[in-house]
């Protein structure tokens, strides 16, 4: 599964990919790479997006490639409120890509700890509603249908903190279908191959079974329960120790782990928990609504208005740097765009490859009903109308001839090499920084980062900072790091 490294807005112009203007690289991972970029179109028509790009050592693979397009392919089929929107599948060359929505917020790793200060009842209303949205995105994947009305079997894999996020609009977006299963996929996983965050997985995945939706319940009532209760239900020394704890000891209930926790709340959390797959709620939805259930004698879940003001009020700074980050990369679009006024992209050479974009299928082709605000397309692979040749800019130099001298040309940047870091942080996560970039919340398994000596400072949720170096070795793994705070 991709572990992305946040590597920040403000680096140089990164070219084109299809029709879209690379803007800055975000994060990479073990099988992409993912970019902030820029559509441009006719009338001064706009649209910052991401991109998340096949790693191009993977290319090659035609496993990886299957599982892109796999990812790619699911995701077209499924809109709605609380799933991340692809906009299309697209290849330039050898480079594999998918064009997503663009969204500002933060990660649910970030939203569920409880804040310093607040109260019991609405940090629970708050977990109800987040949760609550995220099974009813779950909930229409698993319902998805093909052409004849059958049942595609969708199953996520993958459901985890990391992978569920919270915009500021107060809506909770399923992110990631990159391990995504369901019929008719390309990609096939060997038997018993298991795939997915090991501290997240339902037994049955544990075991290498056949999965169902209800698979992806159980990772939910994981979230819950951590959201709840503020402690990690699974995390072991080892994954042969998460899948032992998974499979065989005790499941502890919310509000054993937790005092205080309504009896309802704990019940809803441990019916999900339940390793006998037939005591667990049917579906997400059914999840969800048994916490909302829980919830009403105090207020009820938070609503999207709700929640849109806890997160403004909790992350202000944060959204703060996303939304500056996003006016410098408008801006200096803009730019690029002016300096070469009416050229949306270099022309390509006579013998390259034209980029293919695969549009969204039709409602009919993925679904008995419609989809709301859809033109209708049809799955053909068009190429794009090259754009006509270009004067050069006024301060432009012509080329000379064959026989000129040569003109000097810059060193080349040498590449760059990366190793990998691993933090964990007991009892509390803490927020981990690299030379002042964020990398995510703990604990952090093989984060790519610059090889060299890093700056690595930490940050718990009530505030405490450390701050330490740690040489990382190229292509290799730094010591892992044991943070304890008393």
């Amino acid at each position: 599964m991709d572990d992305p490294e946040h590597t920040g807005a403000g680096e140089e112009q990164l070219g084109t990919l299809g029709r879209y203007q690379l803007i800055a690289k975000l994060a990479s991972g073990g099988m992409g790479e993912i970019f902030l970029a820029r559509l441009a179109a006719e009338g001064g028509f706009e649209k910052l997006i991401v991109l998340k790009r096949l790693l191009p050592a993977l290319v090659a693979s035609e496993h990886f490639v299957s599982m892109f397009l796999d990812e790619a392919r699911i995701a077209a089929k499924l809109s709605h409120t609380n799933v991340c929107e692809v906009h299309e599948l697209g290849r330039d060359g050898a480079q594999y890509f998918i064009a997503m929505q663009y969204l500002e917020g933060v990660p649910l790793t970030q939203a569920m700890p409880r804040p310093e200060g607040g109260d019991e009842a609405t940090h629970l209303r708050l977990v109800a509603g987040l949760v609550q949205q995220a099974c009813e995105g779950l909930h229409h994947a698993h319902e998805q249908t093909d052409a004849d009305g059958q049942p595609l079997g969708v199953v996520h894999r993958d459901v985890s903190p990391s992978n569920l996020f919270v915009t500021a609009e107060g809506v909770v977006k399923v992110l990631d279908f990159g391990i995504a299963k369901a019929r008719g996929a390309t990609s096939q996983t060997e038997q018993g191959m298991i795939k997915g965050k090991y501290s997240y997985m339902s037994p049955e995945q544990v075991r290498g079974d056949v999965l169902d939706r209800r698979s992806d319940v159980f990772a939910l009532g994981i979230v819950s329960y951590e959201a709840v209760t503020g402690a990690r239900l699974f995390k072991r020394a080892s994954d042969y120790l998460v899948a032992k704890a998974i499979l065989e000891e005790p499941i502890p209930r919310a509000d054993e782990a937790r005092p205080g926790v309504p009896k309802p709340v704990a019940d809803a959390i441990a019916r999900a928990l339940d390793r006998d797959i037939q005591q667990r709620h049917p579906t997400a939805r059914a999840l969800g609504a048994a916490l909302a259930e829980a919830v009403r004698d105090i207020g009820g879940p938070m609503t999207p208005t709700e929640i849109a003001a806890e997160v403004e009020r909790r992350f202000d700074a944060e959204l703060g740097v996303q939304r500056a980050r996003y006016a410098e990369a408008s801006a200096l679009a803009e730019a690029a765009t002016q300096s070469y006024p009416g050229v949306a992209a270099p022309k390509p050479a006579a013998n390259a490859t034209r980029p293919t974009v695969y549009a969204r299928p039709t409602p009919r082709e993925t679904s008995t009903l419609p989809i709301p605000n859809r033109d209708p397309t049809t799955v053909v692979a068009r190429p794009l109308a090259a754009p006509d040749a270009a004067p050069l800019p006024p301060d432009a130099s012509p080329v000379g001839p064959p026989d000129a001298a040569p003109a000097t040309q810059p060193r080349p940047r040498p590449a760059l090499k990366y190793g990998y870091i691993s933090i964990e942080s007991k009892p509390w996560w803490a927020k981990i920084y690299v030379d002042g970039d964020y990398a995510g919340q703990t604990p952090l398994i093989r984060h790519r980062v610059r090889a060299g000596r890093r700056k690595i400072r930490a940050v718990t949720e009530d505030g405490r900072k450390r701050t330490f170096d740690l040489d990382v070795p190229a292509n290799n793994s730094a010591p892992p790091q044991n943070l304890t705070w008393q």
